[in-house]
């Protein structure tokens, strides 16, 4: 039985909602995303966003159920179509676009508010919360040290989601 990309429309500005419904419904799904720096308030930011806003990858069987209940998948407004062509996407390009965006597995992302615990360094076992990605290899976690919280840049592979 082969698989196929598929491109999913989505709702405005939930690409991440329909990201984690379509995945616990044992979807493979690819949301390339990139890094921008944006200014907000004066200060330089750098965020995370869609590559395509609006629009995600899911790899499915062509008879899968998942394609029949897609639709009424949370923040899905439905497959993108030419006429009544469903558009498949070649896997070449998804695996092109996986190597140029550095997220090809999705799994490992963190929410800004989330607690993590330090795997490696100086504040190993240590707690912090995630505040955002710094590039795409590091993070900027929130520790308390001496009764003040202190931002600090570290590697993502030397943290983890608290279990």
């Amino acid at each position: 039985m082969d698989e196929s990309w598929y491109v999913v429309l989505c709702k405005s500005k939930q690409e991440k909602r329909a990201q984690e419904h379509l995945m616990n419904q044992g979807g493979r799904v690819f949301l390339p995303t990139l890094i921008v720096e944006k200014i907000s308030k004066g200060q330089r930011q750098q965020k995370i966003e869609p590559l395509f806003p609006g629009y995600l990858f899911l790899q499915c069987a062509d008879d899968s159920p998942l394609l029949g209940t897609l639709r009424s998948t949370r923040g899905v407004r439905g497959l993108l179509r030419f006429g009544e062509q469903v558009v498949k996407v070649d896997p070449l390009l998804i695996g092109d676009l996986q190597q140029k965006t550095d997220n090809a597995d999705n799994s490992t992302s963190y929410e800004t508010g989330q607690t993590v615990e330090f795997t490696e360094g100086p504040f190993k076992h240590y707690h912090g919360i995630f505040h955002e990605y710094d590039g795409d290899k590091r993070a900027i976690v929130l520790i308390d040290v001496l009764n003040r919280q202190h931002a600090i840049v570290v590697a993502l592979q030397d943290i983890m989601n608290k279990p």
